[in-house]
Order: structure tokens, then sequence, then C-alpha cells
């Protein structure tokens, strides 16, 4: 029989605690470890307890669930969020998160996330066009529109992700994943390693040598994968028609 997964909470309501540390009694492949109301706890308390999932509220007393993802250190531990939030306003951030509850936590909708942080197969609901993908900057972490990501290099296990007006972020999370989360048709893969979205694609080079190239609005050049080349080609066409 395996251990339960290791739960912390994060609410600022106690009573609110008290519901879903009951709610969880019920599930023998879950235990409570620890809980707090306050971020800077939180993150302490991921340090000592090593916690499998965090059960974390989007409003905190002065503080937002989102300071502890920017605070904690990676990689985080499963993420459910807890909030009042409707399906829109949590959109931007499902991203990063196995799931999400909306209060007040119905036991049948606990269980169906339970089972998803069973099976670690996060919520997919694919994002909008003018919807925002949170991920951190730096020492912060901010929602920023998806039209703002221009590419999306993969390093190992990491991607980093280049922004039109912001410095590139180092992100714990696979370029597949991103190709899953983003808005239908917005990106498109040029390279095993890359994707790039399909507005900032100013000119594609190639068929003349065996070496094939996008060019973006910035003026930044990436290589296309020869694989890749034919499906682009399909671009290049749109960009150009008179090209053959």
């Amino acid at each position: 029989m395996r251990n339960p997964l290791r739960c912390l909470l994060v609410d600022d309501e106690a009573l609110a605690r008290k519901e879903l540390r009951q709610l969880l009694s019920v599930h023998p492949d879950f235990e409570v470890v620890a809980e707090t109301d306050g971020v800077a706890e939180a993150v302490q308390m991921t340090r000592e307890f090593a916690p499998d999932v965090v059960f974390l509220d989007v409003r905190l007393r002065g503080e937002t669930g989102f300071d502890y993802v920017a605070q904690a250190e990676e990689p985080l531990p499963h993420l459910v969020f807890v909030t009042a939030f409707d399906r829109y306003a949590v959109r931007g951030f499902e991203c990063n998160a196995l799931d999400y509850l909306l209060k007040p936590v119905a036991e049948a909708r606990l269980a169906e996330t339970l089972q998803r942080v069973l099976r670690q197969e996060p919520l997919r609901q694919k994002a909008l066009a003018d919807d925002a993908v949170f991920v951190k900057v730096g020492a912060t972490a901010r929602f920023l529109p998806w039209i703002e990501v221009s590419h999306i290099l993969s390093e190992g296990n990491y991607t980093r992700v280049f922004f039109e007006r912001y410095p590139s972020t180092l992100v714990l999370r696979p370029l597949h994943e991103w190709m899953a989360l983003a808005p239908e048709g917005l990106f498109i893969q040029t390279h095993r390693t890359t994707i790039v979205r399909r507005s900032a694609i100013e000119e594609l080079r190639g068929g003349t040598t065996s070496r094939y190239e996008v060019v973006l609005s910035d003026g930044q050049i990436l290589p296309v994968g020869r694989t890749y080349w034919v499906t682009l080609r399909e671009l290049l066409t749109a960009f150009d028609p008179g090209s053959e």
C-alpha cells in the first residue's frame, strides 16, 4: 500500500481550512500535514514538510495564492487552487494547477479533483486568444497576455519563454505542454526545440540551401527543422502568394 500524498492547506479563513480538512479526511490516499493562512509560512512549510499537494486559496488577507507560486522554490508541489472566482477568471492560472475548486467545496467535485491529482492529470481547458498566462518573470510572477509570447525554446526539462516587451524567463514546463495549453492556432512548432507565435513570423528563408530559418518581427532568426518545413511552406505561401 502506497503512502498517502501529503497535503498543505493555505487559506486565510480557519473555517474554510477546517471544512476542507474534514472533506479530505475520508480519502485515505491524502493526508493533511500542515495548514496556514499566509504566504511566507506556506513557503516555509513547503520546505519543512515537502507536501505533494498544496490546496491554495486565491485571495489571502493582503496577499494572493500567486504570491506563493512566485516565492516557493521549484519544482513546486502539485497545485489545486481553491477560489470563489468563476471559470473565466481562473483560466489564466489553470495552466499551472492540476485543478481548481470553487467555494464552497462540494464533496463530489473534490473527489474528482483528487482522482486527477492521483493521475497527475492537469485540467485541460484551452485558453482563448485574449486570455493571460501566469508565469514567473525574474523574482516576481504575473499574468501576461498570450499574445505577448514571441517564442518558446526547450532547455532540457525547462523552457525559456520570450516575450515582446518583457525579459525572457525560464519555466519548469516541457515544450509539448505549452502547445497543449496555448490558444488554438496561436503557435506553430518550427523545430523540435522551438515553437513560435504565428503572428510574430516576418519571413521564412530556405529551399535553396540545406538551411531553413524563420525571421521574427523583432529581427531574431531561428532555425527551422527539416521535418517542420513542409508545414511552414503553407505559411510561406500565405506571406508571399507568388512564392513556389
